[in-house]
């Protein structure tokens, strides 16, 4: 039988289109084979974005490149991080070439930041911090935080992760005089930085707003989380200058439901559906000008579908998909630029929910959390095989 000769080109056309597990394993073919898949040039072209959700174990990742009907690939399990075990917890705090940056926190108490390859589930972890000592009131106080001492976000420029903490019950020193926190709250927050593994000095943030314990996106050195100020509106941090604002919404809070953050061209963007309409969805973009265009306008509510839907992620690819979820834990990517939408059938080989049982070391009490996957903080990223361990 005649050797079959496949040029370099052809090859590279063919291996860019295969999903990533079975790309790995393909490097295992011959040594030109391994060659040139890991070629960062080869994998920088391949752009295969993903979307990965926490609140799993183990973490899954979408795959939007594949059909939904290939149950197989278009939502894939993949092992998860060190010290993800039962009774743990993962957040996703940030991405950058193909590494996502997560806070994982163990049974007891102590938050890990961890930087993860998904695709070839390298990590490596950062630092473990311990609990703060009022941490045992947040859980009842504080809703800023789902329950969880620390809030996030990744500063992809300078690679400094930003921790924000809610201060329960303190008291406020200005001056020579101290206050009570009434009718504001104290926040604490400082930055890790990946390049000296070191935190910056602790500054103080008196603020009347609740963190919705989602991760900032950061956009063009600004970092901006969900909060909720009694008028409705945007946490903006200038992460050169540590910062803060306020970024004004284009509508009252009284209008909208389920507000979710995220970006288009590199700009800010919201998502939202309509108080008095669910399956009536807005998305709206913040210009270089700080001024808020509508983006785009729809209605959606499939017949084969039933219940209502609500804004769950906005993808940061520029290509107007926004993945929407029902309260069945349905999970559906709709595209805006040709009205047509994609059912994720992946869901029946995952878990609904992730149960979390902590013992809280100061009191011994034990707090039972659930966290529906519906309830997941996506991510997208673009797939490569950097190491961790080469990222700082």
């Amino acid at each position: 039988m005649a050797n079959i000769h496949i040029g370099d080109d052809a090859l590279l056309n063919i291996l860019a289109r295969l999903p990533g597990k079975p790309l790995l394993r393909f490097r295992c073919v011959s040594k030109h084979w391994n060659s040139l898949i890991s070629d960062p040039y080869f994998m920088k072209s391949r752009s295969h974005r993903m979307i990965l959700l926490s609140h799993t174990r183990p973490l899954v990742v979408i795959d939007d490149n594949v059909p939904a009907e290939d149950e197989g690939h278009s939502m894939v399990r993949i092992p998860s991080p060190l010290l993800h075990e039962k009774g743990t917890h993962v957040m996703i705090v940030g991405t950058l070439n193909g590494i996502v940056v997560l806070a994982l926190h163990d049974t007891s108490l102590r938050c890990h930041l961890i930087l993860y390859n998904p695709l070839t589930c390298a990590s490596k972890i950062l630092v473990a911090m311990d609990p703060p000592r009022s941490y045992p009131y947040v859980l009842g106080m504080d809703p800023s935080s789902s329950g969880y001492p620390y809030v996030f976000g990744f500063d992809t420029d300078d690679l400094k992760i930003v921790r924000i903490k809610f201060v329960p019950g303190a008291s406020h020193r200005n001056s020579s005089k101290i206050f009570r926190i009434k009718p504001d709250k104290l926040y604490e927050y400082d930055a890790f930085d990946l390049k000296t593994s070191s935190w910056s000095k602790p500054q103080e943030l008196l603020q009347d707003f609740y963190l919705a314990g989602d991760a900032g996106i950061f956009l063009r050195g600004w970092l901006y989380w969900s909060a909720l100020f009694d008028d409705g509106g945007i946490l903006a941090l200038d992460v050169k200058e540590m910062f803060f604002s306020k970024v004004i919404l284009p509508v009252s809070h009284q209008e909208y439901v389920g507000l979710v953050l995220g970006s288009l061209d590199g700009c800010l963007s919201i998502s939202y559906t309509e108080s008095d309409s669910l399956n009536t969805f807005h998305v709206w973009m913040l210009d270089e000008e700080h001024s808020w265009l509508k983006a785009h306008s729809f209605t959606f509510g499939p017949e084969d579908i039933p219940n209502e839907f609500y804004p769950f992620y906005i993808l940061g690819d520029g290509s107007g998909k926004i993945v929407v979820r029902n309260d069945s834990y349905q999970l559906v990517i709709y595209d805006t630029s040709k009205d047509s939408h994609k059912t994720l059938k992946g869901l029946a080989t995952v878990d609904d929910s992730m149960s979390i049982d902590w013992i809280n070391g100061f009191n011994n009490l034990v707090f039972h959390m659930d966290y529906p996957l519906v309830y997941s903080c996506p991510i997208d990223y673009v797939e490569s095989l950097l190491s961790p361990s080469h990222m700082c």
